[in-house]
């Protein structure tokens, strides 16, 4: 599974007026590449979605990304390896 969107709990606004132009552009696109979960540990997210091996992976290599998060945010364009960057909602 290859994903580009992370919705953290039940954010305050659709995910597709975040994530894409419109909800055509949505269906055909954005939902496929969007994971769901109620974990705020992002270092953990990192892992189940196969993007990082392992949490001490992430604190050895990227401990800029060993975040809890738990406020309601967008965080766009983050890079989380080389070659790879995602766009996170959090809800409440």
């Amino acid at each position: 599974m290859y994903v580009e969107n992370i919705v953290i709990g039940k954010p305050i606004v659709e995910p597709f007026t975040m994530f894409s132009l419109d909800e055509d552009d949505w269906n055909r696109v954005g939902r496929d590449k969007t994971y769901y979960t109620e974990e705020r540990f992002l270092p953990k997210i990192l892992v189940d979605i196969g993007i990082y091996p392992s949490v001490s992976e992430i604190r050895r290599n990227k401990p800029e990304l060993m975040v809890e998060l738990n406020k309601l945010d967008f965080i766009e364009n983050l890079k989380v390896s080389k070659k790879r960057r995602l766009w996170i909602l959090v809800g409440e």
